[in-house]
């Protein structure tokens, strides 16, 4: 038997600064988004995803956007599921933080080069409940999709109704990634969103051709991302313009003006698609391959697209594209006026942003800040110094604390470091602000302590 002994030293693979944390459903429509992964890493180190950001990750980045500071880019971490340079180095850094190298796959990355950044991404975070109820329940991996952080992606396409963009305990609406984001929980209040009973998202209020839409572009993206893994042919925006203009002569006969019409799409915008000028947004493909009944993959990956219906579809006038510059002209000034000066009189606390405002009055910020700048700016500047006087409670607050943890370490023998000090602190990136530091190296100088 001694022929059989294997004495050559066996591998043992290098270790990785952070946990090789499976990715959840890779290579399908529900393959988790990257924002959603950083949420799960976090948990699995026991830290706040904002803590593993500025420690390990921010580092590695190196670049002024990424800082070391998660607050700085929060109202861009969408961009960190997407096609651009943030997700790309996110997805650098995490590859060798983890030693996976399939990370790209958590973004829309691998259609960099067909699909413009603009328009892309959610600036809010999207969830089905019933989707994290049933992970909870069936005791799956909660995990937040890539599906639902997309703009065009309004229903969910298992469930069959809508993505919930507010909390329906605080009716609060959450970024996609904070510092002390949690899977399936409200970033603000921390209550559970999952839900397993019929909610104000149900569908049912839908005309059946929305909702016949709604799942098409559902399922239509969700095929794009589930092919990620698997692309083969170079994708290039050569082809789509090719494939554009081939639909065009198939159902238009090359007419560019009729077939615009064809897809309520105007003539300059379509001819600029058709001759590689420009490239349509995710949106506006989904649009054009509902009404001519064809797949968007085909369309960006395929020389030759098979159509299979000559007949051209209509969307639902509610998903018509230039909806909201309808609203713009129905303003109705002095009600407007009125509500707005309501706002600022009322002392309500704290006081909407103005995109809040906004959205209670059932416009867009653009729309209210060109009708009514001054009222608007007023609005923002109470907000804005609403925050600022929170923010440096805050920072008070945050200074009393690292006063007391000093002192606790330094009772129980342990040097109150500032990594140690942070472990015990609320909000551990105000160790950042200049006075909370100040705080922390006077405490541990009248303890008779070392920097």
């Amino acid at each position: 038997m001694l022929e059989l002994w294997d004495l050559n030293q066996p591998t043992i693979p290098s270790r990785s600064t952070l946990y090789h944390l499976d990715l959840a459903s890779i290579g399908t429509a529900s393959v988790e988004s990257l924002t959603g992964y950083i949420t799960r890493l976090a948990e699995s180190h026991s830290v706040y995803p904002g803590v593993l950001m500025e420690r390990e990750i921010a580092p590695l980045v190196a670049k002024q956007y990424a800082g070391a500071n998660l607050h700085t880019i929060y109202s861009h971490t969408c961009a960190l599921n997407g096609t651009g340079v943030m997700a790309s180095d996110l997805v650098q850094a995490l590859n060798k933080l983890t030693g996976h190298n399939r990370l790209h796959l958590l973004t829309m990355l691998s259609w960099s080069k067909v699909l413009p950044s603009r328009a892309l991404m959610r600036s809010t975070r999207a969830w089905c409940p019933k989707c994290y109820e049933e992970q909870r329940v069936n005791g799956y991996e909660i995990y937040e999709p890539l599906l639902w952080t997309l703009n065009v992606v309004k229903i969910c396409p298992i469930h069959q109704q809508l993505l919930c963009s507010r909390c329906p305990h605080c009716h609060e609406s959450n970024l996609p990634l904070t510092w002390r984001s949690r899977t399936g929980h409200c970033f603000k209040c921390e209550k559970w969103l999952g839900s397993s009973s019929p909610s104000s998202s149900e569908c049912k209020d839908l005309a059946e051709t929305e909702l016949e839409w709604l799942v098409w572009a559902a399922n239509a993206v969700g095929e794009l991302i589930a092919a990620a893994p698997v692309l083969e042919n170079e994708i290039s925006k050569e082809r789509v313009a090719h494939g554009l203009s081939n639909c065009a002569k198939h159902f238009s006969e090359g007419n560019i003006a009729k077939f615009s019409r064809l897809i309520q799409t105007p003539t300059n915008t379509v001819w600029l698609w058709c001759n590689g000028k420009n490239l349509p947004q995710l949106d506006a493909l989904v649009r054009l391959c509902f009404c001519l009944r064809i797949s968007v993959l085909e369309l960006l990956t395929q020389d030759v697209i098979k159509i299979t219906d000559s007949s051209v579809r209509l969307l639902p006038k509610s998903c018509q594209q230039r909806k909201h510059r309808a609203a713009i002209k129905l303003v109705n000034h002095e009600q407007v006026r009125s509500q707005l000066e309501k706002v600022l009189l009322d002392h309500k606390l704290p006081p909407p942003s103005l995109e809040a405002t906004a959205r209670d009055l059932g416009y867009h910020r653009e729309t209210l800040n060109r009708n009514f700048k001054d009222l608007c700016r007023a609005i923002s500047t109470q907000y804005d110094q609403y925050e600022r006087v929170r923010y440096l409670n805050s920072v008070d607050k945050c200074c009393e604390e690292v006063r007391q943890v000093v002192l606790r370490l330094n009772s129980q023998s342990v040097y109150p470091s500032e990594a140690r000090v942070s472990e015990h602190l609320t909000k551990p990136g105000h160790l950042r602000h200049k006075k909370v530091r100040g705080v922390l190296q006077e405490t541990r100088k009248s303890l008779g302590l070392k920097k």
